[in-house]
């Protein structure tokens, strides 16, 4: 199924609940009451292949990121290391060869004018020490907002990073606005839904997964700048945090990407003129 921006859902999977053929023209409500006026939904288990829905609404990153302070290797982007895997989307970071750099992945939206929404995964963490697995969005090193998992983490398995940027403060780690979550008894090399919402006030991180959930609420440092969304696999063996780098190909599997957002391009006398034409149907429920 291709993905769609706005009208239609066709066999959309939404944890687990199936949405059929509608018409979301009067947008996307939340379990929490918020109504989301545009979508990006990539089902990277459809037929077509999962390259078919990334082609869609996100470009693979190819870029070189030289790496400097303790970081021993660079970060080089490859197209070749986003790839159908499993009958999902693969997200690798290449066995190091001692080159200078590691080959890593990188996909993000073609849009960059995503303002406040609901986003979710359903995927699998890469479970080869010595890389970062991250969904954020971001558009600037003090307006981006993190899901991460550590691979090197002891317990990587159930441990994920939520971030608000910056958090670090006064070269610390500032308790307010990053959060080390422990949730014991999920296992987050099986699959399970990761999700944040970006809200004005607040960003609510959430996992469901494990026959378990789990919430966490960040106040400060809420982004407040129209920004892409990513999603990343890389190291650049930095003790520090990624580790590594992986003497094996370390990868993350990803069944698909729901972004539900408004935008600065689609504007509420927009969405309400759409929703009437529509007859003011009720939203679709995600």
């Amino acid at each position: 199924m291709p993905s769609l921006t706005l009208n239609f859902l066709v066999a959309l999977a939404i944890s687990g609940v199936q949405v059929t053929a509608q018409n979301c023209a009067c947008g996307y409500k939340d379990s929490s009451g918020h109504v989301w006026r545009e979508a990006i939904i990539s089902t990277f288990t459809q037929t077509a292949g999962a390259l078919a829905a990334v082609n869609n609404d996100w470009i693979i990153a190819t870029d070189f990121e030289a790496q400097g302070g303790t970081a021993t290797a660079n970060i080089q982007y490859t197209q070749a290391n986003v790839f159908e895997y499993q009958d999902a989307l693969g997200l690798k970071a290449s066995a190091y060869t001692g080159g200078g750099s590691v080959n890593c992945a990188e996909i993000f939206t073609n849009r960059k004018d995503i303002l406040y929404g609901s986003f979710r995964m359903r995927a699998q963490v890469p479970s080869v020490p010595g890389v970062v697995f991250g969904f954020f969005t971001y558009i600037s090193d003090t307006q981006e907002q993190d899901i991460e998992f550590l691979s090197s983490d002891v317990d990587y398995y159930q441990q994920v990073h939520y971030t608000n940027q910056p958090g670090s403060l006064n070269g610390n780690t500032d308790p307010d606005a990053a959060k080390d979550v422990t949730i014991p008894g999920a296992d987050f090399t099986t699959f399970g839904v990761h999700r944040f919402d970006w809200l004005p006030t607040q960003t609510v991180y959430s996992y469901d997964g494990s026959g378990l959930t789990s919430q966490t609420i960040i106040s400060k440092n809420v982004p407040t700048t129209p920004s892409e969304f990513i999603l990343n696999v890389w190291s650049n063996g930095d003790p520090g945090w990624s580790h590594g780098p992986p003497t094996a190909d370390a990868i993350a599997t990803v069944q698909y990407v729901n972004l539900y957002f408004n935008s600065t391009s689609f504007s509420v006398t927009a969405f309400n003129s759409a929703c009437s034409a529509a007859g003011n149907i009720a939203p679709c429920s995600v």
